[in-house]
């Protein structure tokens, strides 16, 4: 009997694997012949792809003006320089980009494709080409609708015109600059004839077709067509292509990183985003010196008009009276007028600088910088200190807004606070104009009572001195202007962006980055090996036949006497003849191990059943008892299965068994010497089952039975019975009783795994004894566990 395998069955046994594997090889050779092929139909199909970058430097300065950052260190205010993220966002936001592409001619998207074996029902092989590498260039009308995501196929014609032709499905037709979906077009359609220059004019397509000048006049075996991309999707495309990341931890140097199939155009959207990235920057830094000067011009203007007019005063005064000095009377008098009125003006000249700021915010409430402080004469560090934090966070708010929308909580922070920023920056302008009111209102009061003091003094002089006065005011109050008109003049002129363009776009590597044959290969064999192995796998997994006594064993405790193994159908037909051969081996065996396991037993009545037809137990039943017959016992088959009968073929007893059998014996209408016939066998009787009856149930519990039953018993060494399977009816269970052994038959890739249940329930129930199981029909050259006897039978033959 053999021995149940003792390994966990969810170990998996790598030899084992192979074994199985080995057998499906021309599953292997056509999935890697699939795989090869659907690589070189994807290299053929796919267009390569270029990795491109370029560097850029982004300073960390808060303005472009050194003079700027060195009175931020005299007010010792701290320097907020930009964060690298927030560079980076911005970098790479949808704005930044989308003003790169506008700059470029990217709207329409040449391809071509050639008129080869791939092409012939569709084209699939298409190349993207930039402007100029095609025969032709197609101009849209930025003001009219146009077809998009429709492919618009323009061939020249020998006489120098274009035909335009697209057909489709669905398209939509957009407006180009702003990405507006103007409406959705099912199966659109253009068929038309233009002129080189010309204007086409169709309800889906308004554009001018140019011949492209140099491009050679000669017959190609191309077809070209172009695809129309609006602002957005253009955006969205390449912003999805963009990577920016610094080039170390600590560095303000950062790496723009691009893919594309076309070299020329991602070379040009690289290029042209760092420069407008630095223009940009130094705009924005530019207005705060722009408004600035503005507003010193303005006031300049109105000081100088005053300075005329007082000079042009003192100078009729003077040669009208014929004075010239006031004298050392009125010098302290008029010192100290002139004095309080230099600081009365330089108060209110502040007082109109909070006010321009004051005014100048509440006009902004959404401008996201404010003027520099230090640049309209403001120098209250309060209010500075202020409107830096103002400013940073404005940066901050615009940098998260690139990437997150107005819903996020960070978003929602960060406009509080510059709220609160504001109205706290609102009110410290106001209560410092307020307290410039108080301070011009004391200073009023002073020079009062001065001038109170200078109306004692001769008429003259007093007139001479007040006239004076106001032209020295005027004409310090004038230079002060200028000094600063010209300080901020300065800084403007010197202002520039700390953005550096450090390397301009190139291509990174020398040829493509995908597809790489050398990887596409790799994972075609990689594909080619794994798809059927997983087939395998899973086939075997699925698989609900018995295949081994691997698969008995996690089912079943019953032992198992053996295999039979497999043979054609010539083999079968001379076992009794010449019993030799790989099938005699296995009853040979099967026959000593049930010999083995009933020794000490007397005359063994052994009963073969199976679950259902077809899985060999007449056939198995036949050959065990014959191998029985030829070790010297004295043996008879009886044949129990009155429904399908089938051991008169086996030994040529068709004519004899269709009279006399077991059921006309059960019946009454044979005697036991008609019915039991002698076979080529020796040592070996046959008692087949005879006319097939109307109720072998009845027949086989009757008392005859029991009788035959003890007659057989008294006249030979063993008696194998054939009975009914166990899973379609009952006549089994009624056989029980008069066996002392039961074989059970199945057969390997036939039996289903959910039958063998029945019959494990009654062996643990104790209600079939002596039970013991072979399986038939085994193929040793595809089963592991028995692959060392594919030849082991032959030897000695």
């Amino acid at each position: 009997m053999e021995q149940r395998p003792s390994t966990p069955a969810d170990d998996l046994d790598l030899h084992e694997l192979f074994f199985r594997l080995r057998n499906r090889w021309p599953l292997f050779l056509a999935s890697l012949l699939l795989a090869g092929l659907a690589a070189f139909f994807y290299l053929k199909v796919k267009q390569p792809v270029y990795a491109f970058r370029s560097t850029m430097l982004l300073g960390d300065q808060g303005t472009g003006s050194k003079q700027a950052q060195e009175l931020l260190k005299i007010l010792e205010v701290k320097e907020k320089g930009s964060k690298m993220e927030d560079e980076i966002g911005l970098l790479t936001s949808a704005d930044m980009v989308q003003r790169a592409l506008k700059r470029l001619p990217f709207e329409a998207s040449y391809y071509a494709a050639p008129t080869s074996w791939l092409n012939s029902m569709k084209d699939i092989q298409v190349q993207e080409r930039p402007a100029g590498a095609v025969p032709f260039r197609l101009i849209p009308d930025p003001n009219a609708p146009q077809l998009t995501g429709v492919r618009i196929y323009v061939d020249p014609l020998p006489d120098g015109r274009y035909h335009v032709q697209a057909d489709a499905e669905k398209g939509q037709l957009y407006s180009l600059p702003t990405s507006e979906l103007v409406r959705e077009v099912l199966n659109p359609h253009i068929n038309e004839m233009v002129r080189p220059g010309d204007t086409l004019r169709t309800p889906l397509l308004t554009a001018v077709l140019q011949a492209e000048p140099g491009y050679p006049a000669q017959a190609t075996l191309e077809r070209y067509f172009v695809q129309l991309r609006d602002q957005a999707s253009l955006t969205g495309e390449y912003q999805q292509h963009l990577t920016v990341r610094p080039i170390d931890r600590e560095s303000r140097i950062v790496e723009l990183a691009s893919k594309g199939s076309v070299p020329q155009k991602e070379i040009q959207f690289l290029d042209t985003l760092m420069r407008v990235y630095v223009e940009n920057d130094l705009r924005n830094k530019n207005v705060t010196g722009q408004k600035t000067v503005a507003f010193l011009d303005k006031e300049i203007g109105h000081l100088s008009d005053s300075l005329r007019r007082s000079t042009a005063a003192l100078s009729s005064f003077r040669a009208a009276r014929g004075m010239v000095d006031a004298g050392a009377q009125s010098a302290s008098g008029i010192q100290q007028q002139g004095e309080l009125e230099m600081l009365r003006a330089k108060v209110s000249t502040n007082r109109k600088y909070y006010q321009n700021m004051l005014s100048y915010l509440r006009s902004h409430q959404g401008a996201g910088q404010l003027a520099a402080p230090t640049s309209v004469g403001i120098e209250d560090p309060v209010v500075n200190n202020l409107i830096l934090q103002l400013t940073d966070l404005n940066s901050q708010r615009a940098a998260l807004g690139v990437n997150a929308s107005l819903e996020n909580p960070m978003v929602t922070i960060l406009e509080e606070r510059i709220k609160v920023a504001k109205e706290s920056l609102a009110q410290t302008l106001l209560n410092m104009t307020r307290a410039a009111d108080i301070a011009l209102r004391d200073l009023d009061g002073q020079l009062g009572r001065v001038r109170g003091t200078m109306s004692q003094m001769p008429e003259n002089e007093r007139q001479l001195a007040t006239l004076k006065s106001k032209t020295d005011f005027n004409d310090k109050n004038y230079q002060f202007l200028i000094e600063k008109r010209a300080e901020a003049a300065i800084a403007l002129a010197t202002n520039a962006t700390d953005k550096k363009v450090v390397d301009v776009a190139a291509m990174n590597g020398d040829g493509p980055t995908a597809p790489k044959p050398g990887m596409v290969a790799l994972i075609a064999v990689v594909a080619g090996l794994l798809l059927p192995l997983g087939v395998t796998l899973m086939m075997h997994k699925a698989n609900r036949l018995i295949q081994s006594k691997e698969d008995l064993s996690r089912i079943t405790t019953i032992p198992m006497l053996g295999v039979v193994a497999h043979g054609t159908k010539q083999d079968k037909e001379n076992m009794l003849r010449d019993p030799k051969g790989p099938i005699a081996e296995s009853f040979r065996s099967i026959r000593v191990n049930l010999q083995y396991l009933s020794a000490g037993l007397d005359k063994k009545v052994i009963g073969v059943t199976s679950s259902v037809p077809g899985e060999g137990k007449t056939f198995c039943t036949v050959n065990l008892a014959s191998e029985m017959a030829l070790s010297g016992r004295k043996v008879l088959l009886l044949e129990c299965d009155l429904r399908r009968p089938t051991v008169a073929g086996y030994f040529g007893l068709q004519d004899v068994c269709a009279e006399h059998g077991l059921s006309s014996y059960l019946m009454g209408l044979s005697t036991f010497e008609e019915c039991r016939h002698s076979s080529m066998v020796r040592n070996l009787d046959v008692l087949c089952c005879g006319p097939i009856p109307q109720n072998p149930t009845e027949l086989l519990e009757s008392q005859r039975m029991d009788d035959l039953m003890a007659r057989l018993r008294a006249e030979y060494d063993y008696v194998l019975v054939d009975t009914p399977p166990t899973g379609y009816v009952a006549e089994f269970f009624m056989l029980l009783r008069h066996l002392d052994a039961n074989v059970y038959v199945v057969r390997q890739n036939y039996t289903d795994k959910g039958l063998i249940s029945q019959i494990n329930e009654l062996h643990l129930e104790q209600k079939v004894k002596q039970i013991y199981m072979i399986i038939n029909d085994m193929h040793f050259t595809k089963t592991y566990e028995y692959r060392y006897k594919e030849k082991a039978y032959t030897y000695g033959y």
